[in-house]
Protein backbone atom coordinates (compact mmCIF):
# COMPACT_ATOMS: atom_id res chain seq x y z
CA UNK A 1 0.00 0.00 0.00
CA UNK A 2 1.17 3.43 -0.64
CA UNK A 3 1.02 5.86 1.97
CA UNK A 4 -0.93 9.00 0.36
CA UNK A 5 -1.94 12.23 1.62
CA UNK A 6 -5.18 11.11 3.24
CA UNK A 7 -3.22 8.75 5.48
CA UNK A 8 -1.40 11.52 6.55
CA UNK A 9 -4.59 13.49 7.52
CA UNK A 10 -5.91 10.55 9.39
CA UNK A 11 -3.19 10.19 11.31
CA UNK A 12 -2.83 13.29 12.84
CA UNK A 13 -6.36 13.68 13.55
CA UNK A 14 -6.14 10.37 15.40
CA UNK A 15 -3.38 12.33 17.33
CA UNK A 16 -5.38 15.29 17.83
CA UNK A 17 -8.67 13.60 19.23
CA UNK A 18 -6.96 11.04 21.13
CA UNK A 19 -9.79 8.52 19.62
CA UNK A 20 -11.02 6.55 16.24
CA UNK A 21 -14.11 7.57 17.12
CA UNK A 22 -13.79 11.50 17.36
CA UNK A 23 -10.98 11.48 14.88
CA UNK A 24 -13.91 9.83 12.45
CA UNK A 25 -16.42 12.46 13.04
CA UNK A 26 -13.90 15.46 12.55
CA UNK A 27 -13.27 13.92 9.39
CA UNK A 28 -16.60 12.92 8.70
CA UNK A 29 -15.68 9.53 7.89
CA UNK A 30 -16.51 5.66 8.96
CA UNK A 31 -14.96 5.04 12.13
CA UNK A 32 -14.04 1.35 11.18
CA UNK A 33 -12.85 2.30 7.93
CA UNK A 34 -10.50 4.75 9.74
CA UNK A 35 -9.26 2.27 11.90
CA UNK A 36 -8.93 -0.21 8.95
CA UNK A 37 -6.54 2.33 7.35
CA UNK A 38 -4.85 3.60 10.72
CA UNK A 39 -3.64 0.04 10.97
CA UNK A 40 -2.93 0.13 7.23
CA UNK A 41 -0.43 2.43 7.53
CA UNK A 42 1.13 0.85 10.26
CA UNK A 43 1.46 -2.34 8.53
CA UNK A 44 3.07 -0.52 5.96
CA UNK A 45 5.64 0.87 7.97
CA UNK A 46 5.92 -2.15 10.07
CA UNK A 47 5.93 -0.08 13.26
CA UNK A 48 2.73 0.51 15.71
CA UNK A 49 2.02 4.31 15.82
CA UNK A 50 -0.26 3.97 18.49
CA UNK A 51 -0.35 2.35 21.88
CA UNK A 52 -4.76 1.71 22.41
CA UNK A 53 -6.29 1.70 25.57
CA UNK A 54 -9.12 1.92 27.14
CA UNK A 55 -9.19 5.43 27.27
CA UNK A 56 -7.95 6.08 23.70
CA UNK A 57 -4.88 6.19 21.81
CA UNK A 58 -1.85 7.82 22.43
CA UNK A 59 1.09 8.09 19.84
CA UNK A 60 4.12 6.02 20.23
CA UNK A 61 7.92 7.23 19.62
CA UNK A 62 7.28 6.55 15.99
CA UNK A 63 4.04 7.97 16.03
CA UNK A 64 5.17 11.31 17.71
CA UNK A 65 8.17 11.08 14.82
CA UNK A 66 5.23 10.52 12.11
CA UNK A 67 2.73 13.03 13.14
CA UNK A 68 5.50 15.83 13.42
CA UNK A 69 6.98 14.67 9.98
CA UNK A 70 2.89 14.55 8.82
CA UNK A 71 1.71 17.91 10.13
CA UNK A 72 4.83 19.43 8.15
CA UNK A 73 3.94 18.09 4.57
CA UNK A 74 0.47 18.92 5.24
CA UNK A 75 1.57 22.74 6.07
CA UNK A 76 3.93 23.18 2.99
CA UNK A 77 0.86 21.40 0.76
CA UNK A 78 -1.64 23.99 2.05
CA UNK A 79 1.15 26.73 1.53
CA UNK A 80 1.35 25.25 -1.99
CA UNK A 81 -1.96 24.98 -2.69
CA UNK A 82 -2.44 29.21 -1.19
CA UNK A 83 0.67 30.07 -3.56
CA UNK A 84 -1.10 28.76 -6.68
CA UNK A 85 -4.40 30.61 -6.15
CA UNK A 86 -2.36 33.94 -5.12
CA UNK A 87 -0.92 33.47 -8.69
CA UNK A 88 -1.50 35.67 -11.09
CA UNK A 89 -3.86 34.16 -13.51
CA UNK A 90 -3.05 34.70 -17.23
CA UNK A 91 -5.35 36.77 -19.29
CA UNK A 92 -4.86 36.70 -22.61
CA UNK A 93 -6.80 39.11 -24.66
CA UNK A 94 -7.29 39.45 -28.52
CA UNK A 95 -7.61 42.39 -29.78
CA UNK A 96 -8.61 43.70 -33.53
CA UNK A 97 -7.26 46.10 -35.78
CA UNK A 98 -8.33 50.04 -35.72
CA UNK A 99 -8.98 49.52 -31.67
CA UNK A 100 -8.59 53.11 -30.39
CA UNK A 101 -5.94 53.17 -27.80
CA UNK A 102 -8.11 55.01 -24.97
CA UNK A 103 -10.38 52.56 -25.71
CA UNK A 104 -7.82 49.84 -24.91
CA UNK A 105 -6.45 51.73 -21.77
CA UNK A 106 -9.45 51.69 -20.47
CA UNK A 107 -10.51 47.83 -20.64
CA UNK A 108 -6.85 47.25 -19.12
CA UNK A 109 -7.08 48.96 -16.46
CA UNK A 110 -10.50 47.27 -15.29
CA UNK A 111 -8.63 43.74 -16.14
CA UNK A 112 -5.97 44.61 -13.84
CA UNK A 113 -8.64 44.68 -11.04
CA UNK A 114 -8.29 41.03 -11.91
CA UNK A 115 -4.93 40.00 -13.03
CA UNK A 116 -1.80 41.35 -13.29
CA UNK A 117 -0.84 38.86 -15.72
CA UNK A 118 -2.15 40.65 -19.20
CA UNK A 119 -0.88 39.82 -22.44
CA UNK A 120 -2.27 41.07 -25.96
CA UNK A 121 -2.37 39.86 -29.03
CA UNK A 122 -3.60 41.01 -32.96
CA UNK A 123 -5.90 39.23 -34.09
CA UNK A 124 -9.33 39.77 -37.17
CA UNK A 125 -12.29 39.56 -35.42
CA UNK A 126 -12.85 36.24 -37.32
CA UNK A 127 -9.96 35.26 -35.51
CA UNK A 128 -11.18 35.97 -31.88
CA UNK A 129 -14.35 33.82 -32.24
CA UNK A 130 -12.03 30.88 -33.03
CA UNK A 131 -9.05 31.50 -30.79
CA UNK A 132 -11.61 32.10 -27.78
CA UNK A 133 -14.01 28.62 -28.95
CA UNK A 134 -10.60 27.48 -28.55
CA UNK A 135 -10.24 28.59 -24.80
CA UNK A 136 -6.83 30.12 -26.34
CA UNK A 137 -8.01 33.96 -25.26
CA UNK A 138 -10.27 34.81 -22.14
CA UNK A 139 -11.43 37.81 -24.03
CA UNK A 140 -11.28 39.37 -27.54
CA UNK A 141 -12.04 43.20 -28.69
CA UNK A 142 -13.64 42.80 -31.66
CA UNK A 143 -16.46 43.76 -34.24
CA UNK A 144 -19.57 42.59 -34.27
CA UNK A 145 -21.76 40.97 -34.86
CA UNK A 146 -20.17 37.54 -34.69
CA UNK A 147 -22.90 34.79 -35.66
CA UNK A 148 -22.10 32.27 -32.80
CA UNK A 149 -24.17 31.85 -29.83
CA UNK A 150 -21.28 30.45 -28.22
CA UNK A 151 -20.16 33.32 -27.31
CA UNK A 152 -21.40 36.18 -24.88
CA UNK A 153 -20.26 40.07 -26.20
CA UNK A 154 -21.36 43.38 -24.61
CA UNK A 155 -20.69 46.30 -26.25
CA UNK A 156 -18.28 48.80 -25.20
CA UNK A 157 -17.75 51.43 -28.21
CA UNK A 158 -20.31 52.83 -30.53
CA UNK A 159 -19.41 55.70 -32.98
CA UNK A 160 -20.31 56.68 -36.62
CA UNK A 161 -18.34 56.21 -39.39
CA UNK A 162 -17.70 58.75 -42.03
CA UNK A 163 -16.17 59.42 -45.28
CA UNK A 164 -12.39 60.18 -45.10
CA UNK A 165 -10.63 61.73 -48.37
CA UNK A 166 -7.67 63.72 -49.26
CA UNK A 167 -7.65 67.35 -48.23
CA UNK A 168 -8.98 69.34 -51.50
CA UNK A 169 -11.08 66.61 -52.12
CA UNK A 170 -14.99 67.20 -53.59
CA UNK A 171 -16.29 65.55 -50.68
CA UNK A 172 -13.98 67.29 -47.87
CA UNK A 173 -16.56 69.84 -46.77
CA UNK A 174 -19.40 69.89 -45.06
CA UNK A 175 -21.56 66.83 -44.17
CA UNK A 176 -21.93 64.44 -47.37
CA UNK A 177 -25.51 63.02 -48.42
CA UNK A 178 -25.58 59.84 -49.25
CA UNK A 179 -26.77 61.01 -53.43
CA UNK A 180 -23.23 62.44 -53.64
CA UNK A 181 -21.69 59.36 -52.70
CA UNK A 182 -22.57 57.84 -56.18
CA UNK A 183 -19.68 56.88 -58.41
CA UNK A 184 -17.04 56.55 -55.69
CA UNK A 185 -15.82 53.26 -55.43
CA UNK A 186 -14.73 52.13 -51.38
CA UNK A 187 -11.31 51.45 -50.46
CA UNK A 188 -12.15 48.43 -47.99
CA UNK A 189 -10.90 45.41 -46.15
CA UNK A 190 -11.32 41.40 -47.03
CA UNK A 191 -14.53 40.50 -45.52
CA UNK A 192 -12.99 37.33 -43.73
CA UNK A 193 -11.74 39.67 -41.55
CA UNK A 194 -14.84 40.40 -39.98
CA UNK A 195 -17.90 39.15 -41.85
CA UNK A 196 -20.44 40.06 -39.87
CA UNK A 197 -19.58 43.94 -39.50
CA UNK A 198 -18.93 44.30 -43.04
CA UNK A 199 -21.82 42.52 -44.32
CA UNK A 200 -23.70 45.03 -42.06
CA UNK A 201 -22.19 48.21 -43.33
CA UNK A 202 -22.51 47.11 -46.44
CA UNK A 203 -26.12 46.33 -45.83
CA UNK A 204 -26.56 50.07 -44.64
CA UNK A 205 -25.02 51.73 -47.46
CA UNK A 206 -27.06 49.58 -49.93
CA UNK A 207 -30.53 51.04 -47.92
CA UNK A 208 -29.35 54.62 -48.58
CA UNK A 209 -29.02 53.62 -52.60
CA UNK A 210 -25.13 53.25 -52.18
CA UNK A 211 -23.89 50.05 -53.51
CA UNK A 212 -20.08 50.66 -54.25
CA UNK A 213 -17.16 48.77 -56.08
CA UNK A 214 -14.62 47.80 -53.51
CA UNK A 215 -10.79 48.18 -53.76
CA UNK A 216 -9.93 45.23 -51.19
CA UNK A 217 -6.83 46.56 -49.21
CA UNK A 218 -4.41 43.68 -47.89
CA UNK A 219 -2.26 46.32 -46.27
CA UNK A 220 -2.79 47.73 -42.84
CA UNK A 221 -0.41 50.29 -43.27
CA UNK A 222 -1.34 54.01 -42.62
CA UNK A 223 1.31 54.78 -45.30
CA UNK A 224 -0.27 52.85 -47.73
CA UNK A 225 -4.22 53.90 -46.89
CA UNK A 226 -3.15 57.13 -47.08
CA UNK A 227 -1.20 56.11 -51.21
CA UNK A 228 -4.30 54.12 -51.98
CA UNK A 229 -6.86 57.20 -51.34
CA UNK A 230 -4.80 60.13 -52.70
CA UNK A 231 -3.51 58.23 -56.07
CA UNK A 232 -7.79 57.77 -57.01
CA UNK A 233 -10.03 60.55 -56.88
CA UNK A 234 -12.96 57.91 -57.22
CA UNK A 235 -12.06 56.21 -54.16
CA UNK A 236 -13.09 56.96 -50.43
CA UNK A 237 -13.02 55.06 -46.99
CA UNK A 238 -15.08 54.60 -43.98
CA UNK A 239 -14.03 55.32 -40.55
CA UNK A 240 -14.58 56.56 -37.00
CA UNK A 241 -13.22 60.33 -36.48
CA UNK A 242 -11.05 59.15 -34.00
CA UNK A 243 -9.14 56.90 -36.76
CA UNK A 244 -7.95 59.45 -38.44
CA UNK A 245 -8.07 62.76 -35.93
CA UNK A 246 -4.12 63.10 -35.82
CA UNK A 247 -3.40 62.91 -39.28
CA UNK A 248 -2.86 65.93 -41.85
CA UNK A 249 -2.93 64.06 -44.91
CA UNK A 250 -6.64 62.88 -44.45
CA UNK A 251 -10.12 64.25 -43.50
CA UNK A 252 -13.22 62.93 -41.95
CA UNK A 253 -16.52 64.29 -43.60
CA UNK A 254 -19.68 63.33 -40.86
CA UNK A 255 -22.89 61.62 -42.96
CA UNK A 256 -25.79 64.45 -43.29
CA UNK A 257 -27.84 61.61 -41.88
CA UNK A 258 -28.01 58.09 -40.69
CA UNK A 259 -24.56 57.39 -40.94
CA UNK A 260 -22.87 53.83 -40.35
CA UNK A 261 -21.77 52.86 -37.26
CA UNK A 262 -18.56 51.07 -35.49
CA UNK A 263 -19.18 48.91 -32.58
CA UNK A 264 -16.64 47.30 -30.74
CA UNK A 265 -17.23 44.61 -28.12
CA UNK A 266 -15.69 42.90 -25.23
CA UNK A 267 -16.24 38.39 -25.98
CA UNK A 268 -15.97 36.07 -23.63
CA UNK A 269 -17.08 32.45 -24.27
CA UNK A 270 -20.05 32.03 -22.41
CA UNK A 271 -19.46 28.59 -20.92
CA UNK A 272 -16.03 29.65 -20.01
CA UNK A 273 -14.34 31.14 -16.93
CA UNK A 274 -14.41 34.78 -18.03
CA UNK A 275 -17.40 35.47 -19.31
CA UNK A 276 -19.01 35.59 -15.54
CA UNK A 277 -16.47 39.06 -15.19
CA UNK A 278 -18.01 40.72 -18.43
CA UNK A 279 -20.45 42.95 -16.75
CA UNK A 280 -18.73 43.61 -13.87
CA UNK A 281 -15.45 44.67 -15.66
CA UNK A 282 -17.76 47.05 -17.91
CA UNK A 283 -19.08 48.63 -15.33
CA UNK A 284 -15.45 49.28 -14.12
CA UNK A 285 -14.70 51.08 -16.98
CA UNK A 286 -14.03 54.75 -16.63
CA UNK A 287 -16.24 56.14 -19.90
CA UNK A 288 -19.93 54.98 -20.60
CA UNK A 289 -19.82 51.68 -23.29
CA UNK A 290 -21.22 54.46 -26.22
CA UNK A 291 -20.54 57.65 -27.10
CA UNK A 292 -22.52 59.47 -29.31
Amino acid sequence: MDIELRHLRYVVAVADAGTTVEAARRLRVAQPSLSQQIRAVEQRLGVPLFRRGPRGMAPTPAGEAFVAGARRTLAELDAAVAAARDAPVPVRVGVCAGVPTGLLTEVGSALHRTSTDISYEPHDSAQQAELLRRGDLAYGILRPPVDDDRLTLLPVREEPLGVVVPPGHPLAGAAVDWPALAGYRLLWFPDSRAPGYAAAVLAHLAAHGWTPRTQVAQYRGHALFVHALSAAADLVALRPRDAVASSTELVWVPFADDPPREVLALAALTDGPWAAHLVDLTRRRPTECENP
